[in-house]
């Protein structure tokens, strides 16, 4: 029998084709197909013998036409593409967000696209060396290899399902890609460090005072460095700012939301909600900058409210007044070293891995560094903190102090 059940309860269908039916149509020696109930498996079994019997018949490969013959560009945007912006592709039935349908787009136009694009589905599934060898070959240069490596297994599953394939035989193949790229870039950050020592950061700092000084860097751009400097938040957490974030009287900063790639407010990471103390200078920066905003947004006709965005700028198009987007403030940092180039190299991220580091080396508990980051675990603030656990000379006195309780006691006994 054709039809054989398996350990886990699903049911499969193998089929022979005879070889006159291979010479016919160019197919494997067998069909083959795993179903939820026996039924499927039955009914498949019936038409796939159909199909045969037609091919004998005919003596021609129109009963067995292969849908796998579509290009793997043309079923990614005529099939696949759909079903994904749908939330109906992947392991987890959620449709993804503006964002994640943005990166996914270019994920594919960068980088499967280029290596698959002019292939057959069938024809890749059939030669999976050739799938294993291009993202090998990818994951030297790529780090997210893992992301590319999901889609790649999504398409064949989604084919699969839709009977473009037989099966999908690339899925173990996939598995045996690691990701050397990133683990190069790990190394490369452990050994270099992800966070500033207090005098780089000092030399930051110093700079960003004369630049703001001598007006080479406006007061947005400085109020902005601060602000995410003290607060150690993330990036998107200050772009996401409104000044009904801010208490200026009590001096708290209110961390609630973040701003998204596309420009939408959304919860920060974990949705949590935090109230953060700001030191007075930082108070008396954000007194500054909001009557100085105010005055501005006056020129070009808007009242400043609760609603306003704390950091602000004008797009190409000349329209004003835009949330800035997701690489404004890296832009800022690299425009800063260009004119200090004995600056060390840094990002908005390497700036919460400096707070966190040093807050830590000032003595800080690894349990406030959390909770000023809006970690929910330790044990992810732990990967922030770059600094070595000191252990001090307690745990040496202990040790040192039983070994002469021995010799106390021998020495009676003697």
């Amino acid at each position: 029998m054709a039809i054989t059940k398996t350990k886990n309860g699903t049911f499969r269908l193998e089929i022979y084709y005879p070889k006159e039916v291979q010479q016919i149509t160019g197919v494997k020696e067998r069909y083959k197909k795993t179903f939820s109930t026996f039924d499927e498996a039955t009914r498949e079994e019936k038409k796939i013998k159909k199909q045969i019997e037609q091919v004998l018949y005919e003596k021609n490969s129109r009963a067995l036409e292969i849908k796998g013959n579509i290009k793997f560009e043309v079923f990614y945007k005529d099939i696949w593409w759909e079903m994904y912006i749908s939330g109906s592709s992947g392991r987890i039935r959620q449709a993804p967000s503006n964002a994640t349908i943005k990166n996914t787009k270019d994920i594919f136009r960068l980088h499967i696209i280029p290596i698959f694009g002019d292939y057959s589905i069938k024809h890749l599934n059939d030669n999976k060396e050739i799938v294993l060898r291009e993202l090998t070959k990818l994951s030297q240069s790529y780090a997210n290899i893992k992301v590319v490596k999901s889609y790649v297994n999504q398409m064949f599953e989604i084919a699969e399902l839709l009977d473009y394939i037989e099966y999908n035989r690339v899925q173990k193949v996939i598995q045996y890609v690691s990701a050397p790229k990133k683990q190069k870039l790990k190394e490369k950050r452990e050994l270099e460090g992800e966070s500033l020592t207090a005098p780089e950061l000092i030399q930051w700092i110093d700079t960003a005072n004369e630049e703001y000084k001598n007006g080479t860097m406006i007061m947005q751009d400085y109020v902005l460095f601060m602000l995410t400097l003290n607060l150690g938040d993330r990036k998107s957490e200050s772009y996401a700012l409104q000044w009904k974030n801010i208490i200026l009287d009590t001096g708290y900063v209110l961390l609630v939301q973040n701003l998204s790639k596309t420009k939408e407010l959304k919860s920060t990471k974990g949705k949590k909600n935090t109230k953060i103390a700001i030191p007075q200078f930082l108070i008396e920066l954000l007194k500054e900058w909001k009557e100085y905003q105010k005055e501005e947004l006056k020129k070009i006709e808007v009242r400043q409210t609760g609603e306003q965005f704390l950091f602000t700028y004008t797009n190409a198009k000349g329209e004003m007044n835009l949330p800035v987007h997701i690489d404004y403030l890296n832009y800022r940092l690299n425009s800063i070293r260009r004119r200090h180039p004995e600056l060390v190299k840094t990002n908005p991220h390497k700036l919460r891995h400096t707070y966190s580091t040093l807050a830590r080396e000032g003595g800080a508990t690894m349990a406030e560094i959390s909770e000023s980051l809006t970690h929910s675990d330790t044990k992810i603030t732990e990967a922030y903190v770059n600094t070595p656990n000191i252990v001090n000379l307690s745990t040496y006195e202990k040790f040192e102090g039983r070994l002469n309780e021995e010799r106390l006691k021998n020495k009676g006994n003697v």
